[in-house]
């Protein structure tokens, strides 16, 4: 069957009526190679995470950056028994997010900041329609699907100086889901990064990178001693930073995995 394509591709490939197929398939094999599966947390692969990988690991305390209502947060307080430290900056969202996790509250820390590279105030922009899509970065407003036309000054923190404050020397897992906002939660969380080492770190990866011009790779770099692995339907896959198959700027969410010997 598929030598038989190939050659019937091989004959046809330049019919412009072969684009069509041509895309099917690419779509059929970025799912499968874990892009674009963002219609829920099973697909995503993130559900296997938290209850295969992060919950064996038995993670005392997990950091939520971009927290939103908490749908990530409620996962890991079901499937372990870590302490949740959550930012969420807008205020209508923190809400929501608190009356979610309320059940929980014994094991929830849960910040009204934002988080970025330095401390002060910033201008979040968002669409109180589609919440999950806030992001501090005016640039991925390039990104077709997104319509954040309002905005509010919120507080932001470093984690490197909220962790200072608040006297954390240990963080299992950080989880970043910022639109787009990753590098500078990477530059706040320098002396984290390099001197706690969190077990896992989490990033969600896509279209909003290519508009801030920020590859995986360059992820990679700022994580010396770490394993990256890519999110896929029930699982992950150990992947090379350096692979243009890596970089893609479409929705993923890798992981990376602080390696044995480190």
């Amino acid at each position: 069957m598929v030598d038989e394509f190939l050659r019937f591709y091989s004959q046809n490939k330049h019919n412009p009526g072969l684009s069509a197929v041509g895309d099917y398939l690419l779509s059929q094999a970025l799912s499968a190679r874990g892009y674009n599966n963002y219609a829920s947390k099973e697909e995503s692969g993130e559900l296997f995470f938290i209850r295969e990988i992060l919950a064996k690991s038995e993670p005392k305390l997990c950091v939520d950056v971009g927290a939103n209502i908490g749908d990530y947060s409620l996962e890991i307080l079901k499937a372990t028994d870590a302490h949740v430290l959550a930012f969420e900056p807008i205020p209508a969202t923190f809400l929501a997010l608190e009356s979610n996790l309320s059940q929980y509250a014994m094991r929830t820390t849960i910040e009204k900041l934002g988080v970025s590279a330095e401390e002060g105030y910033l201008e979040i922009n968002f669409n109180r329609n589609a919440m999950s899509h806030a992001s501090f970065s005016k640039e991925v407003e390039r990104v077709s699907y997104l319509d954040n036309a309002e905005t509010v000054s919120v507080p932001v923190v470093t984690l490197d100086k909220y962790f200072e404050r608040a006297d954390i020397r240990n963080v299992d897992f950080i989880k970043i889901d910022v639109e787009g906002f990753e590098a500078e939660v990477f530059v706040g969380a320098a002396r984290t990064l390099r001197t706690i080492r969190p077990k896992f770190i989490q990033i969600e990866f896509n279209w909003h990178q290519l508009f801030r011009n920020r590859t995986l790779n360059y992820f990679a770099d700022q994580l010396a001693g770490y394993d990256v692995y890519q999110l896929i339907p029930g699982g992950w896959v150990r992947r090379d930073p350096k692979d243009p198959y890596t970089n893609i700027f479409l929705y993923s969410n890798f992981v990376f995995s602080r390696a044995v010997d480190c």
